[in-house]
């Protein structure tokens, strides 16, 4: 299995939130775009959530166990 998107095994869920019109979540929208399928395909186990909210911010939410950490600042480094 190729190491491309490999996610840990403690890792329970991914969340994806962006405005599914907004110019500010395009970086957002284009990566899910390109890297959802290869993600799916390496971990078929783990919960791939995309939610669409009109207006809001591009965040990355990644839960382990019962704790859930927003990674927000990354998508700010990908625009």
């Amino acid at each position: 299995m190729s190491a491309k998107y490999a996610f840990v095994k403690s890792l329970k869920e991914v969340r994806f939130l962006f405005c599914h019109t907004g110019e500010g979540s395009a970086a957002t929208r284009t990566f899910l775009t390109r890297a959802y399928p290869t993600m799916k395909k390496n971990n078929p186990h783990t919960p791939i959530l995309i939610r669409e909210a009109q207006g809001v911010l591009p965040k990355v939410y990644a839960r382990y166990g019962s704790s859930l950490f927003c990674l927000d600042a990354c998508l700010s480094m990908c625009r």
